[in-house]
């Protein structure tokens, strides 16, 4: 099994000495990949429920927590000149938010410049207020995403792209230069509902789910494989991933919760279970020595 580190490109702790801190400490640890998160801005009045809070009495989110965000892409860019060899990954890249020929352009410069260590995860997106300020349709998000991951397909491949769908078209152009990666860097799907399953199956290099428990995921994967088969696939075709907080300490109230021992054997399950791929948050550090000290017993606890 792989594993990344989410860095926090958000929040308090979005500074670039701790950035680039982690990063090099990830890496001189042989973590697989490094990852950070995408929001373009806070909106003031929120009625959305983030969907991966499963507390009975869950409210909109508090936006301040997004309010000091750094654009994904560029902060990958600056940490692809501060390391060597560790992975560089966005999750979940909204796909809908911006031009797919922007997007496509600015993922193959990355893979570039960066010798080839993208890694994408798409999402469709959830905050409808962020939309709202962005000018994008929430309605037919999920249809829009696989037309922006189409388009960004055409334009990898090099040579003449075009496209025509319901949601943008594309008269012919070309542009280069392509992704190092061929065909293209991996694209994993994230979420965890019934359609981002689906299109994973069949457009996916990976399926990206978020904060499940090994009993959660298993069924799921399942279902994965055997829609992968249908769309004429390999079954192994995709890579299953999972981001998920891990907290190595006294707290066993949740998967990958508690001492080293019970964090091994929760991944054990969630290997069982059929995971290929683990991005570690560490949310609960509020320093950057907590952050650096909960990486180092997260790379222990799992055996690296």
């Amino acid at each position: 099994m792989q594993f990344g580190i989410a860095l926090p490109n958000y929040g308090p702790l979005a500074v670039h000495e701790t950035l680039v801190r982690l990063a090099r400490e990830a890496e001189a640890l042989g973590v697989d990949s490094v990852w950070v998160s995408d929001h373009l801005v806070a909106p003031r009045a929120v009625r959305s429920v983030y969907p991966y809070d499963r507390r009975p009495d869950a409210r909109p989110g508090d936006m301040a927590v997004i309010e000091r965000f750094f654009e994904p892409t560029v902060t990958l860019a600056y940490l692809a000149g501060q390391t060597s060899r560790v992975r560089l990954g966005v999750s979940a890249y909204v796909l809908p938010y911006r031009n797919p020929v922007v997007t496509a352009k600015q993922i193959a410069t990355l893979d570039v410049l960066s010798g080839g260590r993208v890694v994408l995860a798409v999402g469709t997106g959830w905050l409808r207020e962020e939309f709202e300020a962005l000018e994008v349709p929430f309605a037919g998000r999920g249809r829009r995403t696989d037309e922006y991951l189409e388009v960004c397909r055409a334009l990898w491949r090099g040579g003449d792209a075009e496209f025509a769908g319901s949601c943008y078209r594309l008269p012919p152009v070309r542009t280069g230069p392509p992704p190092v990666q061929q065909p293209h860097p991996p694209l994993w799907i994230a979420g965890d509902s019934a359609a981002a399953i689906e299109r994973a199956a069949r457009a996916g290099d990976g399926w990206h789910a978020i904060d499940l428990a090994p009993a959660e995921l298993a069924p799921l994967v399942a279902r994965l494989r055997q829609r992968v088969v249908a769309h004429g696939r390999g079954a192994e075709a995709v890579t299953v991933s999972l981001r998920k907080g891990v907290l190595v300490g006294p707290d066993r109230s949740r998967p990958l919760y508690g001492d080293a021992d019970k964090v091994r054997r929760d991944l054990d399950a969630y290997r069982d279970a059929g995971l290929d791929y683990l991005v570690v948050g560490l949310r609960h550090a509020k320093t950057p020595d907590e952050l650096s000290r909960a990486m180092a017993d997260v790379v222990e606890a799992l055996g690296r």
